[in-house]
Formats: C-alpha cells, structure tokens, sequence
C-alpha cells in the first residue's frame, strides 16, 4: 500500500528528497520482541511509594496490560538521577521512588516487581540514565548538590560534576573514576537482582552542550594522543563504558543482554556517506551526545539497539522510513538484535500523527525486514490515556491482538 499525506491523499509521501513513494505491506508480520518504557523520572508513568498499595496496583495495572496488547517485556526506569530504585551500597533511593532522595522503601519493591514480571512472563530490563546527576534546574551546582542525600556520588564529587546550558547537570564522562563507579553500580544492580537486562537510553554528553566554565576541557588537554580532536575524545570516553559495560556485565550473567536506545538518526549522509537519508540540519548522535552508537553495533559492544525513531513518515527532514532503512543496513551482518522505538506518544500531535494509523503503518513497515526483531513503545501511560491518542493506541492494540487492522 503506498503512502500519500493524511490530510491531502493526492500527494505521495516519499523517501526524503526522491521521487520514490514510500509503500506499506498490507498485513502486519509478528515480531517476536514487544515492549514499553516505563518512564519514572518526575514521575512520568508511575508514582513515588508513598502510598504503598497504590503503588502495586498500578504495576499490576501495568502488566495487565501488557498482556491485553501482547507485550513481553519492559524497560522499567531504574536510575533516573544518579539514584536507585533497588537496594544500593553505592546510590541512594531516589526521589522519584519514595518521596524523598535516600528515603528507604516498606521493602524491596524492585524484587517484588520482577517477581510480578515472571508471573506475567515478562522479561524485565532495567532502564538506566548512566550520567544524568539533575533534571533542567534554575538551582547553582552547589545549591542542588547540597540538597542530595549523602549517599550520592555526584554530592561526594563535586568536581567530577559538570553542567550543561540549561542548567543540568551530569557526571563527567571524561573522568575515570565516573567510568568506574557507573560499572560498579551496573554490576551491582546485576549481581542483586533477577533482570534480563540492563538498558541505557539517549543521555551521554547532555543535549544542551557544556558550559565553558564547567566542562571536560581540563580532560581532554590531558590526552595522551595529542592530534585526537575533541569530538572524537569525548566519543571515546562514551565508548569505553559501553565496551566495559558488555565485558563486565557477561562475567557477571552471560545470558544478561545489554543494550542501548540512542537517537534516532546517528549521522546524516552529507556528513557520512552510509548515515540515514536526512537532511544535513537534523541532529545528530555522533556529533551532539557523542554516542558512536554504529560503531557499538559493528564491534558488538551490545547486544541489542533500540533508535529513538520518533518522527513521522511525512517528516520534513526526517522520514520515519529512511531513518529505519538506515537502522535495518547498520545491523546487516552482525549479531545485535535490531528493534525499533516508536514514539507512541505523538499520536494525535498536528500533522502526520493526526492519522490515527501512524504507528500502525510504522509497525508494518518495520515487519518487513527480517533484520528487526521488534518494537519498544514510549511511554507507559499512553497506552490507558484518554483523548488524542486514545484511536490509534486503540489501532495498535487491534493489530497486535489480530483485530480487523491487521
């Protein structure tokens, strides 16, 4: 089935900058990895334990629903801001959890909750943010760092602390002993609790660039190899955590998968002559967050990939479809599990996401290549709102289940 815009069925939707119409198949083929993030910093999907039973009726909520859709698996956010949602030696509970950085829980939830993912026969990948110590805050380094819990890293190293434009902050990735301490709390994490996986997402290097007095400078002109740009610097001390990240975590559980969701488009071909078919003012990955996110597929520094495809079809200047065949070519050849994060959440959004079968002709775009094993959703909620999205979540639901959409 061919494309053409929602609003206006005469004009095709096309490859960026072709003639050459994007076309669906008619039938959705199953794909045998489904999943959702489930979103817990500022309390995006669930709420803190304050109220403890609530608390555990919403997760049982939540896996209820992922059987009525057929889902198996979610990506449960479990360190946020330099934090913990699990019993840690290393980081405190977090503030999204309980109420109150370094507040203990009635028990130990996280084990209760995958323990309710076996009921339910859902694999259970815990989400981490590995450098992320704030949220976007009007607060001095100082003033926020004081206000954390003893127990942090980033309070007890200050100086190991940089801070974005925006005024967030982040551990340093340039540093070594940041790089030691987000192993130490991996393998902890991994060691402690019965997860099928530890999942990073699109936070590296902070999206808001560093500020000039608080950077990595001071790092990068202690480099050993003098003629290594900045850039590439920085994606080196990104990459080193990744590749030590897979080794530590396989010593720990072989079968424990280790995988990343980084954005969307890596690098556009004006700047590569392999990166996605996107026009030259898109960001990018490799330049901005300084996630070499190919290069961790080629080397196999993960097990799996999930690409932050958010955009529609009919994007200006990054089509759904091209960001995807991309995606589809950077994983030929290796053993990373390819599978595709859709923004759910945009449905309804004015433009492309008004066609309340968006997501639903992404899904059966994407099922055509053997080289995606699924499909990750953002976020949680969307899938039990009311309102603009409420029709094609609805949609989704009917494909997955077999439902006339299918």
């Amino acid at each position: 089935m061919k494309l053409y815009k929602f609003k206006d069925k005469s004009v095709p939707i096309n490859y960026y900058n072709t003639n050459k119409q994007v076309s669906i198949p008619k039938r959705y083929k199953d794909k045998a990895f489904k999943a959702m993030w489930i979103s817990n910093v500022l309390n995006i999907d669930m709420p803190t334990t304050e109220d403890i039973e609530a608390y555990k009726q919403k997760i049982i909520e939540i896996f209820e629903t992922c059987k009525s859709f057929n889902l198996n698996a979610i990506f449960f956010q479990v360190r946020t801001t330099n934090d913990a949602f699990y019993k840690s030696k290393l980081n405190p509970y977090s503030r999204y959890f309980t109420g109150q950085e370094g507040k203990e829980p009635p028990f130990d939830v996280l084990k209760w909750i995958i323990e309710q993912a076996r009921l339910y026969h859902i694999e259970f990948h815990a989400w981490c943010n590995p450098y992320r110590v704030s949220m976007v805050s009007k607060l001095s380094k100082f003033e926020y760092l004081e206000q954390c819990d003893d127990l942090n890293f980033a309070k007890q190293h200050p100086d190991m602390v940089v801070t974005d434009h925006r005024g967030q902050l982040i551990l340093n990735p340039a540093r070594n002993e940041v790089k030691s301490f987000i192993l130490e709390s991996m393998i902890e994490l991994a060691s402690n609790y019965d997860i099928d996986g530890i999942h990073f997402d699109d936070y590296f290097y902070p999206y808001g660039g560093l500020i000039e007095s608080d950077n990595d400078i001071k790092e990068f002109e202690q480099r050993k190899d003098i003629d290594q740009s900045l850039g590439d610097f920085r994606r080196a001390q990104v990459t080193d955590v990744i590749k030590d990240m897979h080794i530590e975590l396989k010593k720990v559980n072989p079968k424990l998968r280790f995988g990343v969701s980084p954005f969307g488009i890596w690098r556009n071909k004006s700047e590569e002559h392999f990166g996605s078919n996107t026009d030259p003012k898109c960001s990018q990955s490799y330049s901005n967050e300084y996630a070499d996110s190919y290069t961790w597929v080629k080397k196999g520094y993960i097990d799996y990939i999930v690409p932050q495809i958010y955009w529609e079809f009919g994007h200006p200047i990054a089509p759904f479809a091209d960001i995807v065949n991309f995606w589809v070519d950077a994983v030929k050849g290796t053993h990373i599990d390819l599978y595709i994060g859709h923004g759910l959440y945009r449905l309804g959004n004015e433009g492309e996401f008004e066609n309340p079968d968006e997501i639903v002709n992404q899904l059966k775009y994407v099922s055509a290549f053997k080289e995606v094993g699924g499909h990750v959703f953002f976020t949680c909620h969307t899938f039990t709102d009311s309102g603009k999205t409420e029709q094609g979540v609805k949609r989704v639901k009917d494909l997955f289940i077999g439902g006339r959409h299918k």
